[in-house]
């Protein structure tokens, strides 16, 4: 989209809603950022902001945006306050920082204590299972699943039943049972439930796409991040390169064994900044994409 040329601060804060709205991130972001520059934002676009950011790849900034969004909100509304520090958790432990993951996820305990039972609660749950499960706290991790899957089938709510049945697949394929595979399939073929809010989601693909490259199964990973692609193409219809287009990317190339490696390599370098800071595993695979390639290329 070609740059819009407005003075107007209210025209500017215009082209970044629209443009978030169409999931333009980049156009997004950088308005975001022109009008941050001169005046501070409203709560609600200050957080639709850090969300522009994450999906361009600036991990760091989103979270420190996000963590203004926290504070603001604990002064007008504790659950949503708490639903913003499950937020940042995920973001800390994508990011892989489990200790700093486990800190969202007690203040956001904190703020919930008491609180009549909600959506916030069940996407607590599923923080804390994933953070003890990167802990290698497999025992919490099986609590804190249940909880989950109990709260999704009181309230009701499709996107906690997916997340639900995804941990439950995820716990059993990285315990080396076939089943977890089965469950997998499941939930994320063809494309994983729309209802599961974007980062909630990316969560999901980014732990099976992680466990089937550790256990070399190359027909899921291809599979998986197939329906990884759908997922982008449709929740990102036009959203251009992006964080999440980005892991899949990552994973699409390893699971191509017979790629040039000078077309790896070219892509490698794209692929590289927007996933450096969000995403700790597929950062991670890169640097195992390049010596691979560079290995062949010699």
């Amino acid at each position: 989209m070609p740059w819009v040329v407005v003075d107007d601060r209210s025209q500017l804060l215009v082209v970044a809603r629209s443009a978030y709205r169409r999931n333009d991130w980049r156009t997004s972001y950088e308005t975001f950022s022109r009008v941050q520059g001169v005046q501070p934002l409203g709560t609600d676009d200050l957080a639709v902001y850090a969300t522009a950011a994450w999906r361009q790849g600036h991990g760091r900034e989103a979270v420190r945006i996000n963590e203004q969004v926290h504070a603001r909100l604990l002064r007008t509304d504790p659950v949503q306050a708490a639903m913003k520090a499950a937020e940042l958790g995920l973001a800390w432990l994508a990011r892989g920082h489990i200790g700093l993951a486990g800190s969202w996820a007690q203040r956001a305990g904190t703020l919930l204590d008491g609180v009549p039972q909600a959506a916030a609660h069940g996407y607590l749950a599923y923080l804390l299972a994933v953070t003890a499960a990167d802990a290698g706290d497999h025992a919490q991790s099986a609590a804190a699943t249940r909880q989950l899957a109990a709260t999704a089938q009181r309230l009701d709510d499709a996107a906690l039943v997916t997340l639900a049945r995804a941990l439950d697949g995820i716990a059993a394929l990285a315990a080396g049972d076939a089943a977890g595979t089965r469950a997998l399939d499941e939930v994320l073929l063809p494309v994983l439930d729309e209802r599961v809010p974007l980062e909630w989601a990316a969560d999901v693909y980014r732990r099976a796409l992680t466990l089937a490259h550790r256990r070399g199964d190359d027909g899921r990973l291809r599979a998986w991040t197939q329906s990884m692609w759908q997922w982008c193409e449709d929740t990102e219809p036009e959203s251009g390169p992006s964080a999440y287009r980005a892991v899949c990317d990552v994973y699409r190339l390893w699971a191509v064994a017979d790629s040039e490696p000078g077309d790896v390599l070219r892509q490698v370098v794209g692929l590289r900044r927007l996933v450096a800071d969000v995403d700790a595993s597929a950062a991670s695979l890169i640097e195992d994409l390049l010596a691979r390639s560079l290995g062949r290329a010699r």
